[in-house]
């Protein structure tokens, strides 16, 4: 008999937990946070395209600016009639050229003649029939600029040339062309990218890498590199043909747990192209910080949601608790043994049957256990006696708490629940806390209107009495609204009466009472 009993008790503590409570406000919690992070990877993915977009198109028009003022300057020399005039020393036009470049500062500029071949300062004339770009241009008759090469003292010296036709009444009779350190063009690469996660390639017309922020390998294949990733919107065809074909595009990729995104196309006045990636993961931890402070505003509410959802759960579980211990004692004392001599504590029955159903403090029926008894009571009435719902409010009682502290409004709200239950057990009836400072009293045993009123005024001069806090005398009074059943009424109707009723005396000094009737009230 004892273990099963000792089982059911687990069995009803396991019923009365409430850890799907907190398992739910931790998965809340999970969600929410989860939430969070994907619209912060959505973001991130939207900024990452965003950068990639601007950076492409901000590298692709600078490069194309700086190809292009040394294509304006060779334009501009070529205007002059010195380069046209076939009885002008190569030497004169050669110096001119050099006296230029002093102030701009190329590695040179060259004059070439009809049959391509460079003259210089100081060396030999030299053909350069043999190179393909300078054939390009002598048939194409259009400028041109190169691919980097390396040249220079050193030998390691990256240049490129661009190069302009002398064109005269349509036929070729030479060409200028000057030929540019590469340098400033990496420099303008790292200086556009610094301030982000990008990454910019120049790739030649040829599908090179010329130069990179990130150390690529000089004249390494970019399509080989590229073979690196998994691309996700496209095969490594169709970008292949796309970018020989030096149109604009994207694409995504990943490799092992980088995601990146892409954007390429072609640069303006030249045959090259650029290519400019942003890996996600930099992009989305970079936004982490500046979301830190919306984490934690969500992370603080969800605690104090927690915090108050939690105090209440463990209030109203360990009422429960109370009632199931109160149920088990009874138990034991109704079946305590089989002797019919032995005494029970019926009285001690009662109050540990009402334990959880009162109100700790006044000894009151709680709210929910007043209008649920108090429903019955009007169902079942069936004779002539006055049924009357009171409505008490002890005044004052802010002021009271806020002048002498909780305790005295503690002593007297105590003092106030004896009295209603007194009064509710003389006159057939019941009473409850209905929060607060507010409490309420059905009376049934009443013979008609006169005796009621006595009641009422009776019950206001009770709750009229004098407490002490702290060596303190303190006046305490309440104020009462009542209403009488009627056929028909239902009990919200009757208490929404008496709370009339209530005001109406608040409303006229307090400490009294006033009656509903007939659609008004007493006079007080």
């Amino acid at each position: 008999m004892k273990n099963r009993v000792k089982k059911q008790a687990v069995k009803s503590a396991e019923a009365l937990s409430y850890s799907k409570v907190r398992r739910a406000f931790i998965i809340c919690l999970f969600l929410g946070i989860l939430c969070f992070l994907l619209q912060n990877a959505f973001l991130a993915y939207t900024d990452m395209k965003q950068t990639v977009k601007n950076i492409q198109q901000s590298v692709s028009a600078q490069i194309s600016e700086k190809v292009n003022e040394s294509l304006k300057l060779l334009e501009s020399l070529a205007s002059l009639e010195l380069f046209y005039e076939p009885d002008t020393p190569w030497e004169e036009k050669v110096a001119v050229l050099d006296n230029i470049n002093e102030f701009y500062g190329y590695m040179f500029i060259c004059f070439v003649d009809q049959d391509i071949v460079v003259y210089t300062l100081g060396e030999e004339p030299a053909s350069l029939a043999s190179r393909e770009h300078m054939q390009k241009v002598y048939a194409s008759k259009q400028p041109y600029v190169t691919d980097s090469f390396v040249a220079g003292a050193d030998g390691k010296t990256l240049n490129y040339t661009v190069i302009v036709p002398l064109l005269k009444d349509g036929v070729m009779t030479g060409s200028l062309f000057a030929t540019v350190v590469l340098d400033d063009i990496s420099g303008l690469l790292n200086e556009i990218t610094s301030t982000t996660p990008a990454e910019a390639v120049l790739i030649s017309s040829k599908g090179l890498v010329m130069c990179s922020t990130n150390n690529l390998t000089y004249g390494t294949s970019i399509l080989d590199i590229l073979s690196n990733y998994k691309l996700l919107n496209m095969t490594a065809n169709q970008l292949e043909e796309q970018m020989l074909n030096r149109h604009f595009g994207s694409f995504q990729s990943y490799n092992g747990f980088g995601l990146t995104y892409t954007e390429y196309g072609p640069v303006e006045n030249s045959n090259w192209d650029v290519l400019v990636t942003v890996k996600f993961w930099p992009v989305f931890l970079s936004m982490l910080p500046s979301a830190g402070f919306a984490v934690l505003g969500m992370l603080l509410i969800m605690a104090v949601l927690y915090y108050f959802v939690n105090r209440h759960a463990r209030l109203q579980s360990q009422t429960i608790e109370n009632m199931v211990k109160s149920v088990q004692q009874i138990k034991r004392k109704v079946y305590q043994g089989n002797d019919p001599s032995e005494q029970i504590d019926y009285e001690n029955i009662i109050q540990l049957s009402s334990k959880g159903l009162n109100d700790d403090l006044t000894g009151t029926f709680t709210r929910v256990i007043f209008l649920d008894r108090a429903e019955a009571m009007l169902k079942d009435k069936q004779d002539d006696h006055i049924l009357a719902l009171c409505f008490i409010d002890l005044d004052n009682l802010k002021i009271l708490n806020d002048t002498n502290g909780h305790s005295a409004g503690d002593i007297a709200l105590k003092k106030i629940g004896s009295i209603l239950r007194e009064y509710g057990a003389k006159y057939d009836g019941i009473a409850g806390r209905y929060g607060g400072d507010e409490f309420i009293l059905i009376l049934r045993d009443i013979d008609n209107s006169d005796e009621l009123h006595t009641v009422l005024k009776e019950l206001v001069d009770r709750l009229k009495f004098i407490i002490y806090c702290e060596d303190k005398e303190i006046e305490i009074h309440c104020s009462i609204g009542a209403s009488i059943w009627h056929k028909g009424l239902t009990l919200e109707t009757l208490i929404s009466n008496a709370d009339k009723a209530l005001y109406n005396v608040k409303c006229h000094g307090k400490a009294n009472y006033s009656l509903f009737l007939n659609g008004g009230h007493d006079e007080i």
